[in-house]
């Protein structure tokens, strides 16, 4: 995957500060590329990204099958563990540092959780009969859910091997937790809908159903049931973000699922498969996320080398499409971002792995 090069540290002592309590208003259009870490074969691509809750470390995974961390502040890559016998997608640090949890994409369809210290497994997880799609951690406990192709959604807990529970549905390939942990949504793309369950309750019926369907069909379709790539809650609980793979992203209201805008301005494809796509491209996670304090979505430009950022505090047009506030300049495609969930730092990637910082804090390396 990714080399780094000579090495050099991301942030001084006193820009730590700066970064971590500057308003995001304040620095977003300032942003640009501070660190690369080069692809050691540029035929491989880089297919999920993840900040610890520190915010001090990246976890990448690629389809070379290859785990590999990244150390924020020191700017460099710190440690590289294979997973050639089951490869390796999706990899989330845990709320303890020093465990990621990945699935696999070879021999089995089971999750793994890897201790990075010993480099072993410290628990496989297994359930899936086919490729798992979207996993998400609770932010409050070691709950997990897991969506997978089989059309199950299983529930577990990261002391036990065995699922504490499983749902079966249409295509729910996508899953969130909204900040609070009380409620989980799962995207069910074929019948272009999102469900909410109360997590604590998750074997009942769903609490409500957002029908995507009419927005689907005004603004993607094309591409209709077939293109959705991201689910996430912003950090204020307001919105819900259903991201996809060519037209533009939903950003929905949370409470009541009616469409707060469509997110427009990007140039076809990220070249990432979306989970219900057969097209065989590189596996990716979606290429759009909320910035911290949930006003700002940054997202890739598609086949533009740029990335967007949408301010929701602007109005959209007459037709609900917001157009990008703000274009930060980038030479390499933007196929998956996350913004650091403690300091003003941003994480993208297609086969190279970027760092970015506000410019006026840091000078490009």
């Amino acid at each position: 995957m990714a080399e780094g090069g000579q090495s050099t540290p991301l942030q001084l002592p006193q820009q730590q500060a700066v970064l971590q309590t500057q308003k995001v208003s304040d620095v977003i259009r300032s942003f640009r590329p501070t660190k690369v870490f080069r692809s050691s074969k540029q035929d491989n691509f880089v297919t999920s990204l993840d900040f610890d809750d520190q915010g001090e470390f990246v976890v990448a995974a690629g389809d070379d099958d290859i785990i590999q961390i990244f150390d924020v502040k020191g700017g460099k890559m710190t440690k590289s563990v294979p997973s050639k016998k089951y490869g390796a997608h999706l990899a989330r640090f845990t709320h303890h540092s020093r465990q990621v949890l990945h699935a696999s994409t070879k021999v089995d369809d089971s999750l793994r959780l890897l201790d990075l210290h010993s480099e072993g497994y410290i628990r496989y997880f297994s359930g899936h009969t086919d490729k798992v799609t979207c996993l998400a951690l609770s932010p409050g406990s070691d709950s997990v859910i897991s969506c997978s192709k089989d059309d199950s959604v299983a529930i577990w807990d990261l002391g036990s091997r065995h699922a504490q529970g499983k749902l079966k549905l249409s295509t729910p390939y996508l899953v969130a937790f909204d900040p609070s942990a009380s409620v989980i949504a799962i995207a069910s793309q074929s019948t272009s809908s999102v469900l909410l369950y109360d997590f604590r309750n998750y074997d009942k019926a769903p609490f409500s159903t957002f029908d995507l369907a009419a927005y689907e069909e005004r603004y993607t379709p094309s591409t209709r049931g077939r293109a959705w790539t991201r689910l996430e809650f912003s950090n204020d609980g307001k919105y819900l973000l259903v991201g996809t793979d060519y037209h533009g992203h939903f950003v929905l209201d949370a409470y009541e699922g009616s469409l707060k805008a469509f997110l427009v301005g990007r140039s076809g494809s990220p070249g990432r498969a979306a989970p219900i796509s057969t097209t065989g491209k590189p596996l990716g996670q979606g290429d759009a996320c909320f910035s911290t304090e949930g006003r700002y979505v940054l997202g890739g430009s598609g086949d533009k080398q740029d990335m967007l950022v949408w301010d929701l505090q602007q109005s959209p047009d007459p037709n609900n499409c917001l157009q990008p506030a703000a274009t930060l300049p980038h030479r390499g495609r933007t196929a998956m971002v996350e913004y650091n969930p403690r300091f003003n730092m941003i994480a993208s990637a297609d086969k190279d792995v970027f760092f970015w910082l506000p410019e006026d804090t840091s000078k490009v390396a």
